[in-house]
């Protein structure tokens, strides 16, 4: 069977951006596999978690449950027959889950320690055939696949069984009647079951070979389904007690007390067939019969373990599976029993058994998937049948690397979609299978695969932000506690990254603590995952034309809302650290509105309040404030001047709105504005005269990228607070006079070497801007002046 397990769907659809756009671009239509409210992801994750301490094999019979139930809910609103198979296969494939792991998981600790048991002359064939399953791990599962095969296989309803065999030709032979077969119909001579095969142009009733026929089905499909009393039962019932004897040579001779070995303590007496060599090969030849049902052919050669009589009549990839299967386990066992040399082949009496080329299961599911008829053909591609193969097999690591393989390659771009990106239902069954080994000790997925842990878990991952997308928040940090502390924090980010509503915030805290995850580290990761994705949105403006005080974007308030998670945490230092950061993105770009709305987001929490209640304390130790949490001086230093500078707009905008009130100048206004003017002046002036020279950024250790950074925000602002003093001190002479002078002394401090502020305006290519603001201003002055602007 092939290893590309996951096959791209045949029309593809437009590229994503990242594997976040990719999974939540993902809109599958309302249908069992992912119903409107996703219901299956939380009983899977209510049966994970509630098995987590007891039986692994518990949990996958819970698994198998729920797929038994889904299954039940479809039938019973009459949903499309996919959806039913669908999860019909999800069942099985547990179901495969449970039975070959469980002897895996017991024989593992056990392997090359295994004795085979006692074989002498005198020992029957049983304790030697029992004697090769010990040895051979691949011979015992493939008992073990057909006993799953048998469970997994429908039996359809039976006809009305008859008492008597033949019931219409016998009355017509009685009463030498032939009407009713034709011109030259034959009637049979003999009533034995061999009569027809012996006599080559006699026939029966048509009515009684239509009843044979519906009989040998059912008694072939009970027989497939591994119900061996009832195929007799019916058998008994009909007349057909040839078959009954037959399906009895099944048994392979067993003599408890010659063998000394109790293999089954109900068993105390000597019994079965002695030379079922010889008994296979008259079922062979029986599987043969030309004159014989197609469907009482398959009865023969599954018992003889024929492949072409039973495959002509096996309608579905679990039918040929079963026949191929047990051919194989039929030839291996004789095979053995040849080496030992119980059985002699050789003796001409004994018919040559036909043998298969498919001599392993993945020369099976090979020879499935290239199977003449189109159904099979088509079952086989489907991807649970592969993932099925490839439990069987053994190489589930396989399965796992290809399913990591296909997810980065859609988040790589590398192709448009495929079948796990599409069919969720997929990676939810590998991620849980994947835990299923991972509790039961297979690290490797129980094929020495040294790099399965690194597919697994990349699987898991994915499926957490599968989860997060489907709105399962409330379900992934039970799963991100199965993960590696790296792995964990990465894939919990992811989730944490999207959420802004409160209350699924103090959700997440509580279920953190519930599952004991590193939550610290996972803020800072998902703090740092939201900064990154909106990293390349922020290209700096060059002038002031281009700052931005009345829009905030999407990302800009994803952000911002991104430090409630510290702030909820009470991790200061982080708050401040990265509300610092995000200032100087915000400004940095122009965007003077979102980065007000991120001091209004800040205000409204106890941030202000444990740092002014931490500033009024002089003795502190350093050792006491990284126990706090609470941030150093030179982030604080940086942060208070972010905040003044976010002030200072707002006091623009509060004289703004007093001034365009003016249509009235009355005293009550005059006052108003007074008021405002006297706030603005000092909170500008001093901004202007010393903004941003006292952080940590204008320090020597200081990175050159955040100096230069630090310095450009100057160059940007400086001017632009300068130039908005002036024109408010301009726009408040109807106030009072004094203001305008004000104005004019600010040349002072620009011309100042020490400030170096005209340097910022040349810089800023707006000298000239201001010179012919204070030239406009001087003319007023000088017009009112006796002695124009000079005093004497």
């Amino acid at each position: 069977m092939s290893l590309e397990v996951f096959k791209a769907p045949a029309s593809p659809r437009r590229k994503p951006r990242s594997l976040r756009t990719s999974l939540g671009a993902r809109q599958p239509a309302a249908s069992s596999f992912m119903p409107e409210n996703y219901s299956e992801l939380d009983d899977y994750a209510q049966v994970f978690e509630a098995g987590r301490s007891g039986d692994p094999f518990d949990v996958v019979r819970g698994y198998m449950r729920i797929a038994a139930n889904r299954v039940d809910k479809l039938i019973s609103r009459d949903a499309s027959q996919d959806e039913i198979d669908t999860w019909s296969l999800e069942r099985r494939t547990w179901a495969l889950v449970d039975i070959l792991y469980s002897y895996r998981a017991a024989a593992a600790p056990a392997q090359g320690q295994t004795r085979p048991l006692k074989v002498h002359r005198l020992t029957s064939n049983t304790i030697a055939e029992e004697s090769f399953y010990r040895q051979n791990k691949h011979a015992r599962e493939n008992l073990l696949v057909i006993a799953w095969l048998q469970r997994t296989l429908s039996n359809p309803a039976g006809p009305e069984l008859r008492g008597v065999k033949w019931q219409v030709t016998r009355a017509q032979v009685k009463h030498k009647k032939v009407a009713g077969f034709g011109i030259t119909a034959t009637v049979v001579k003999t009533l034995d079951p061999d009569g027809p095969l012996r006599e080559n142009n006699a026939t029966i009733h048509p009515d009684d070979a239509e009843f044979d026929r519906s009989l040998f089905r059912h008694v072939f499909a009970l027989l497939q389904a591994g119900d061996y009393e009832a195929a007799q039962q019916v058998c008994d019932q009909t007349g057909n007690y040839t078959l009954t004897a037959a399906m009895n040579g099944m048994v392979e001779y067993r003599d408890p007390v010659l063998d000394g070995v109790v293999l089954n303590p109900q068993e105390t007496v000597a019994r079965g067939t002695k030379r079922k060599a010889l008994w296979r090969r008259m079922c062979l030849q029986l599987a043969r019969a030309p004159q014989a049902d197609k469907f009482e052919r398959a009865i023969y050669g599954l018992l003889a373990g024929d492949l072409d009589s039973v495959l002509a009549v096996s309608e579905s990839w679990e039918a040929q599976l079963l026949a191929y299967v047990h051919h194989l386990a039929a030839t291996e066992i004789e095979t053995y029993l040849v080496q030992l040399g119980r059985l002699n082949l050789t003796n001409p009496d004994l018919l040559a058994f036909p043998q298969s080329q498919a001599s392993s299961i993945s020369d099976i599911l090979n020879a499935l998937s290239e199977s003449p008829s189109p159904v099979v053909r088509a079952q086989s591609d489907h991807p649970l049948r592969h993932i099925q193969g490839g439990i069987i097999n053994n190489v589930v690591a396989h399965i796992m690397h290809d399913a990591r393989r296909k997810i980065e390659s859609v988040r790589d771009e590398v192709e448009d979609s495929n079948v796990l990106m599409d069919d969720a239902y997929l990676l939810r069954l590998l991620a849980h299978l994947a835990l299923f080994l991972k509790s039961i000790g297979m690290v490797d997925g129980g094929g020495g695969d040294d790099d399965y842990d690194d597919d697994a878990v990349a699987v898991l991952k994915f499926y957490v932000q599968d989860l997060a997308i489907c709105d399962k928040g409330h379900l992934v940090p039970l799963y991100v506690s199965q993960l590696p502390e790296p792995d964990a924090i990465e894939a919990y980010s992811f989730l944490l990254a999207d959420i802004s509503d409160p209350n699924k915030r103090a959700e997440q805290f509580r279920l953190a603590d519930k599952f004991n995850l590193d939550i610290v580290n996972t803020l800072r990761r998902t703090i740092q995952r939201v900064f990154d994705e909106y990293e390349d949105d922020y290209p700096a403006v060059e002038s002031h034309a281009d700052l931005d005080l009345t829009h905030e974007s999407p990302a800009d308030h994803q952000l911002s809302n991104s430090l409630l998670w510290f702030v909820d945490a009470q991790m200061w230092d982080d708050v401040v650290d990265s509300a610092n950061a995000l200032y100087l993105r915000f400004l940095l770009s122009g965007k003077i509105k979102s980065a007000e709305n991120l001091r209004g987001l800040l205000a409204n929490s106890q941030l202000y309040n444990v740092l002014n209640e931490f500033e009024q304390q002089v003795d502190y130790s350093m050792a006491e404030i990284e126990d706090a949490h609470l941030p150093g001086t030179r982030a604080r230093t940086e942060f208070r001047q972010y905040d003044s500078l976010i002030v200072a707009v707002s006091l623009i905008r509060e004289w703004d709105a007093v001034h365009a009130a003016d249509k009235v100048r009355d005293r009550a206004w005059r006052l108003r504005a007074k008021d405002v003017i006297d706030r603005v002046k000092p909170a500008l002036v001093e901004l202007v005269c010393g903004w941003m020279t006292t952080t940590a950024a204008a320090a020597s250790d200081e990175s050159d990228d955040k100096r230069d950074a630090i310095h450009r925000l100057r160059v940007l602002y400086v001017p632009y607070l300068l130039l908005e003093l002036h024109r408010i001190l301009q726009q408040g002479q109807p106030v009072h006079k004094i203001y305008r002078n004000d104005a004019l002394e600010m040349v002072n401090l620009v011309a100042s070497d020490e400030l170096d502020i005209y340097k910022l305006l040349v810089e800023a290519d707006r000298l000239d801007e201001y010179l012919v603001a204070v030239a406009s201003v001087s003319l007023v002055v000088g017009a009112d002046s006796q002695n124009g602007i000079w005093r004497v």
